[in-house]
């Protein structure tokens, strides 16, 4: 039996449009999945649920594993009842049941990935010297107008037609393709223009609970109020603005915000912190936009007392990372912390490979889907894994993805017979060189088993294309000579679980772990540094990654960065942080 705050309770109690502010390690999961379980145990409408959204597949799942283990025997979680991410709940309650609406002919749309449609030669023969190499920057707006990362496109085009990305954003609409992260746009077109739509969704789901809240879009909230102004029962948006970090896929806090000084919500907050120590919260508030000026919030769970001041490692130039991560295993170790992946996490801004970034590194969209599968097939993604190989060996055999008539399987079936497909597919993959194995070693090893393969079924390459056209790499990076000499899993990998995880902090957001090390590795850039931690603007994605890394240990935070000239007495005062030099 859980002892619930007051805090909790009244967030527990309360209905209508409720907003919570939840600070970390304050239980908001678990108290999210409560309330979940408290209209399950008394639900009586065979044909109506609730909604239970996420931001991350990996949040809704933790949702659904602490309802499933408090619920009593015999109650689960299902139909008619919806748990999961809000891109999948805008999916496939609003866009791909009602998105023909939008298109000239009935027909069902399609959510596409940019990888794909980025093999349209066309595109890149008419503007990628000028522009971006991606259509993913170009998306539709909920107003019907195209834009480019948000922005007005800058170029009228020439004629009539307009601008080639206007002219392939059309193709791509009459062919009822879409890109995920304009869905929501198109899915306030149709809730505007079709109110019918919302009030069906809000009748099916009287009650709706968004966890993570901070990191919707404006146009998801935009959604969810229609939702509300179509007739829903509840609605409780929950969440942390300065745990935003998510801009990249358009995030913004702001929309929380609002519903946080709207006065027609019910605002609630839970602020006592049940994971870190007190110290941890004392040094950390001031990194917070919301409560650098407030108290610290008060740690209440096991390790409140836990008497360990974080600590800073300053390093000198020339110091290796594995002697900086030596000396953080030495304070664990001193702490009486197993050094283990499950306990201790080191942690950086970006990728954990980020000094092997080559720009433009494959030279064809099929190259870069079949690295991707050799990377999920040794990680044990093995549906991804087939995904990413078939998609490659269609448009290397068949055609064009975005030629496709009604399925693959359909295309496919007019050459040989799929099941025959399938396990040519299954075949390739299974012979793939690991993604241990060098890049360009790499290369040369799939450009053999590509034509034996193709040799032992029969099949050819698209318009007698030769494999070294099809299969390449750039061959040469003024920025990293050896780029060739570099694993192929280091071009994807975003976590590793040794003696220690190490990641980057988007890959840890949610979790806790005993003790954490933030690794600040320059002095300079748009990136974190010692200056911009010392006094950086708090508003800001950049100070809320470090935030939310700062947040997660229960007993040792530690942040390494290279000794500097930047002030650091006033976010970092030794009465709150241990000084080391390495």
């Amino acid at each position: 039996m859980i002892n619930f705050t007051t805090e909790q309770l009244c967030f527990l109690e309360s209905s209508g449009k409720v907003v919570l502010h939840a600070c970390p390690g304050s239980g908001k999961t678990t108290v999210v999945a409560q309330k979940m379980i408290n209209y399950l145990q008394n639900w009586n409408r065979p044909h109506q649920g609730i909604a239970v959204l996420s931001f991350t597949n990996v949040a809704s799942n933790e949702i659904s594993r602490q309802a499933t283990e408090i619920l009593p025997k015999g109650f689960g979680v299902d139909v008619p009842h919806f748990v999961g991410t809000l891109d999948s709940f805008i999916d496939n309650y609003i866009f791909l049941r009602f998105g023909y609406l939008l298109l000239k002919s009935p027909k069902r749309p399609q959510i596409t990935s940019n990888d794909i449609v980025n093999s349209y030669r066309y595109w890149k023969r008419e503007c990628h010297s000028t522009c971006l190499s991606s259509i993913g920057d170009f998306r539709w707006t909920s107003d019907g107008k195209l834009t480019k990362n948000g922005n007005r496109i800058p170029c009228a085009g020439n004629g009539q037609y307009g601008p080639p990305c206007y002219q392939f954003k059309k193709m791509l609409l009459d062919k009822g393709l879409f890109f995920q992260d304009e869905i929501a746009s198109l899915a306030c077109i149709l809730l505007e223009k079709y109110p019918e739509i919302a009030k069906g969704i809000a009748s099916r789901f009287p009650i709706i609970i968004l966890d993570e809240a901070q990191d919707t879009s404006h146009e998801q909230m935009e959604i969810l109020n229609y939702l509300c102004a179509a007739g829903l029962e509840s609605i409780y948006i929950v969440g942390d603005p300065d745990q935003s970090i998510y801009e990249w896929r358009n995030a913004n806090p702001e929309s929380f915000l609002e519903k946080i000084r709207d006065s027609e919500w019910t605002q609630l907050a839970l602020t006592k912190n049940f994971r870190s120590s007190q110290l941890i919260c004392n040094a950390v508030h001031v990194f917070s936009d919301i409560c650098k000026d407030k108290e610290a919030n008060e740690a209440s769970g096991l390790f409140a007392d836990y008497n360990k001041k974080p600590v800073l490692f300053l390093y000198g130039k020339g110091t290796d990372e594995s002697s900086i991560i030596e000396r953080f295993k030495e304070e664990c170790i001193t702490c009486d912390i197993s050094f283990s992946p499950d306990k201790v996490a080191v942690v950086t801004r970006g990728r954990i490979h980020s000094d092997n970034k080559v720009d433009n590194l494959w030279k064809t969209p099929e190259t870069e889907l079949l690295a991707k599968a050799s990377y999920e097939w040794m990680s044990g993604n093995k549906n991804k894994a087939y995904s990413f190989c078939e998609k490659a060996l269609f448009q290397l055999i068949i055609k064009d993805l975005n030629d496709i008539d009604v399925s693959i399987e359909q295309d496919i079936s007019k050459i040989l017979p799929y099941s025959q497909w399938k396990q040519f597919v299954i075949d390739l993959l299974t012979k793939l060189p690991p993604a241990t194995e060098q890049c360009g070693q790499w290369v040369t090893n799939v450009k053999t088993i590509i034509q034996e393969t193709l040799t032992t079924y029969n099949l050819t390459l698209l318009h007698g294309m030769a494999i070294a056209d099809a299969i390449k790499l750039k061959t040469y990076d003024t920025k990293n000579r050896d780029f060739k000499q570099i694993p192929i899993k280091d071009y994807f990998e975003t976590r590793t679980q040794t003696a220690f995880t190490y990641s980057s902090v988007h890959g840890v957001k949610g979790e806790t772990y005993d003790a954490l090390m933030l690794l600040i590795h320059g002095t300079r850039g748009n990136t974190l540094t010692p200056s911009f931690l010392a006094n950086g603007n708090t508003d800001t994605e950049l100070m809320r990654i470090a935030y939310v890394a700062m947040t997660r240990p229960r007993k040792l935070l530690a942040i390494a960065m290279p000794k500097s000239t930047a002030k650091l007495d006033i976010r970092f005062p030794k009465e709150k942080w241990d000084y080391i030099e390495i």
